[in-house]
């Protein structure tokens, strides 16, 4: 069973793992497509699926963790009484 939190855990993970295939934003994408065109063509497929899926529920959860954050932050700093 997942954990509530695997998610995170996950983009924690697959920013480490980006990170890592290089010092550079371009040796990052030339590292990754070179792995990519050597995979079997329908697993490139499949990742491609997946891509195009993680690029848009991450581009729209971008600004509601933002405004998620931006609120729990404002609940917890709470200006202290005088008196």
């Amino acid at each position: 069973m997942r954990t509530p939190n695997e998610c995170w855990m996950d983009l924690h993970r697959l920013a480490a793992s980006l990170e890592a295939e290089g010092l550079t934003r371009q040796e990052r994408v030339d590292n990754l497509l070179q792995e990519l065109i050597q995979l079997p063509p329908l697993v490139r497929r499949e990742l491609l699926t997946e891509l195009r899926f993680l690029i848009a529920e991450l581009t729209d959860l971008e600004p509601l963790v933002i405004n998620a954050l931006n609120a729990a932050e404002e609940k917890n700093v709470r200006p202290k009484s005088v008196g």
